[in-house]
C-alpha cells in the first residue's frame, strides 16, 4: 500500500491512547540509528493560553510538549513541521492532540511524511 497527499508519501500513521497522562514515545527506523519523538502533556497555571514546545533533546531525540491543550476537544499542528532528514528522504509531520475532559489521559494521532530525495554527500 502507498498513501500519498499533497505530494508528500505517509511513511508511518496512528492513533495511540496514552497510559493516563504518561508520555508517548514513538521510535522511528530500529535499526542502527534510530529516531526517537517523545510526546508529552504539562500544565503550567501561570499560563492561559496553549502552546507547542518542539526541542531536540539530543541527537536523535526530539521532545514534544503541549502545553496547556485544550481539553475535550482535538488540536494539532496546523502546518506542517519539517522534522529533518531519514533514509535520505525530507521528513515531516502533522500531529492531533486530544485531552480527555477529565485529564485522566489523552490520545495522539500522527502522520509521518516523506518528501522528494536528498542528495547523498558521499
Amino acid at each position: 500500500m502507498k498513501i500519498t497527499s499533497g505530494g508528500f508519501e505517509v511513511v508511518y500513521h496512528g492513533r495511540v491512547s496514552a497510559y493516563e497522562m504518561n508520555p508517548i514515545e514513538i521510535v522511528l527506523s530500529e535499526e542502527n540509528d534510530p529516531l526517537t519523538f517523545v510526546f508529552c502533556i504539562e500544565y503550567e497555571q501561570e499560563r492561559n493560553d496553549f502552546t507547542t514546545d518542539i526541542r531536540l533533546v539530543a541527537y536523535n531525540e526530539v521532545r514534544i510538549t503541549c502545553v496547556n491543550f485544550p481539553r475535550g476537544k482535538p488540536i494539532g499542528s496546523s502546518e506542517m513541521l519539517h522534522l529533518g532528514v531519514m533514509h535520505n528522504r525530507k521528513l515531516s509531520l502533522r500531529y492531533e492532540i486530544t485531552v480527555n475532559r477529565d485529564a485522566s489521559s489523552w490520545a495522539l494521532t500522527f502522520t509521518f511524511y516523506a518528501s522528494e530525495g536528498v542528495p547523498s554527500h558521499e
